[in-house]
Formats: structure tokens, C-alpha cells, sequence
């Protein structure tokens, strides 16, 4: 940090200090976001072939994602989540927005993401 001659931090100095605090800040708001998405995304994946395998119908693929999302606290609703199932294919497209408050402005989180299982023939 730098000290003038005379022992008072600068105006450089404290202006550095508020800007590594605003980083830290929006850091700490959106990064929980990212991770809960991430989450989202690796359950989808993971669990499309399955739902195809068991012959899912849209309706409870649906409702699993819609669950998964809601213990993640991810703000999707049921217009968010498009689903096609059946007997050869499962596919599953999510897009939603995570508002994230910072105070002095709402910051919309886009995130979109889509899984597809196939049947082989």
C-alpha cells in the first residue's frame, strides 16, 4: 500500500482498495450461482441416459430437473425446462436467468443448457 511521506495512505492506494473489494463482492454473489449451474448441468447429463433407459415420460423428467433445481436454489421454473421422451431419444434443454443483487444493480445470470440420449437401433 502506498504511504505518503507523512503517513496517509493515497488516494491511488484507497481507490485500488475499493476495487479489489468490489471484485471480492461480486465474487462472492456470483460464484455460488456458477456452481449451482454447473451442478444443474452434470445432473442432467448424467442422469439423460437413464431416463431413456426407463422410459421416462416428459412429465417426470420434468419434475426430476425442476426437483434438482429447487434443491440447488436455482430459480427454474416449469417454462424453463423443454422436454422430448421417448422410446428412442430423451432430450432436455433448460434456459433461465439467476438474478443476483449487488446493491446498486441486478445482475441477470444467463445460463442455457441441453442433454440428448439416443437409442441405438
Amino acid at each position: 500500500m502506498a504511504v505518503s511521506g507523512s503517513g496517509r495512505i493515497t488516494f491511488k492506494a484507497l481507490l485500488s482498495l475499493a476495487f479489489i473489494a468490489a471484485v471480492i463482492y461480486l465474487g462472492f454473489k456470483t460464484i455460488p450461482a456458477y456452481i449451482n449451474d454447473y451442478q444443474l448441468n452434470d445432473y442432467i447429463e448424467s442422469q439423460t441416459p437413464y431416463w431413456l433407459v426407463q422410459h421416462a415420460s416428459a412429465d417426470g423428467v420434468r419434475k426430476n430437473v425442476l426437483r434438482k433445481a429447487e434443491d440447488l436454489g436455482l430459480p427454474v421454473a416449469e417454462d424453463n425446462v423443454s422436454v422430448d421422451a421417448n422410446a428412442n431419444k430423451v432430450s432436455v434443454s433448460i434456459d433461465y436467468h439467476v438474478p443476483v443483487d449487488l446493491k446498486v444493480y441486478t445482475l441477470q445470470l444467463h445460463f442455457t443448457h441441453s442433454s440428448a440420449s439416443t437409442a441405438i437401433q
